[in-house]
């Protein structure tokens, strides 16, 4: 996959790009278990051993190896599910996130579509999954012959395991998720809002001087929006209707999915190079949206993905540097 620069790259920025413009991605293949546990957040175990690819923050293999096995035998509830079915492991222990759930989900299991009917599906029993997650599978219409919300204190016996925990490790895969897109915004009309999508509600990574920005941003069309106030519904309705998306680096970003190709999507980052700081750069373009950035001021030295910090967006340069040039480019 290859991936062009932002569109209004600045010299002496290059280096925060550098290194992630081609990438080659995985393909979707199934592997096969037999009688093995399964805990809640897709972490997999065979006869007692970590299964090691299901871990997909590596830092905590020896959490998951040890502690939580031992808690999970001696505190959780073992369900041993029907020996005559497979089941179905695509989630791993990020998919209960937005921007996971559609670039690594959704996209494996639109590959997997045909064969779907065949399997049980397994999913964590989340709020998210619950809200959006399963609405999105009608959407798609992929059918399962059932559907397993796996409960937080259980632990899951099961003799026919299918699992592909990750489908983009090195990068996005483009032809997959111009797949899901596809199929999600089938038969709607372009549209013309531009929307700011804020984090103020969120417990971390926030611009610290919103109250001021939105004024501006109201001044240039914005509408200001929370992204955790709508269902699943609701939010393909609302960005499917609109052409600029601009938010800091999260979930939001990931709204982009609903809109029509060629779309704008206006990124509020940190200057610094790293895998976890290109994600909304290589879904825009995967979704053949323009990208383009702006660079906050950050308020320490913590990378700015996760619980990192925050951003301060000095306002009359980002109005000279993106918001004039915005409104000429969309009349």
């Amino acid at each position: 996959m290859t991936h062009k620069l932002p569109a209004n790259l600045s010299p002496g920025d290059e280096i925060d790009f550098a290194g992630y413009t081609s990438y080659k991605t995985q393909p979707v293949y199934l592997n096969e278990l037999s009688n093995v546990r399964v805990s809640p957040n897709s972490v997999v175990y065979k006869n007692g051993i970590l299964v090691d690819e299901t871990v997909t923050n590596k830092e905590l293999r020896v959490y998951f190896q040890i502690r939580h096995l031992v808690k999970k035998y001696l505190q959780g509830k073992t369900v041993k599910l029907d020996d005559k079915k497979k089941y179905l492991l695509i989630t791993d222990m990020e998919s209960s996130g937005h921007f996971h759930w559609f670039c690594e989900v959704l996209p494996k299991l639109i590959e997997l579509k045909k064969f779907s009917k065949d399997f049980v599906l397994l999913l964590p029993d989340t709020n998210y999954i619950r809200k959006i997650g399963y609405d999105s599978l009608l959407k798609m219409e992929i059918e399962f012959a059932d559907i397993v919300f796996m409960q937080p204190q259980n632990f899951y016996k099961i003799k026919n395991l299918y699992y592909k925990p990750s489908v983009s490790k090195g990068g996005l895969n483009d032809e997959l998720l111009q797949a899901v897109h596809q199929q999600l915004i089938a038969g709607r009309e372009n549209g013309e809002k531009k929307i700011f999508i804020s984090r103020q509600k969120a417990a971390f990574r926030k611009i610290v001087n919103e109250e001021e920005l939105i004024p501006l941003l109201q001044q240039y069309g914005f509408e200001i929006l929370y992204g955790e106030d709508y269902s699943f519904a609701e939010q393909l309705d609302i960005f499917s209707s609109c052409n600029v998306l601009l938010g800091i680096h999260g979930a939001g970003l990931t709204n982009c999915f609903f809109m029509k190709k060629g779309s704008k999507v206006i990124e509020l980052r940190k200057k610094e190079n790293g895998t976890t700081n290109v994600g909304y750069w290589h879904l825009a373009g995967s979704l053949g949206h323009t990208y383009y950035y702006y660079n906050g001021v950050p308020d320490s030295d913590l990378p700015l993905v996760g619980r990192g910090c925050n951003l301060t967006i000095p306002l009359a340069d980002f109005e000279q540097k993106i918001l004039r040039p915005l409104e000429v480019s969309v009349k």
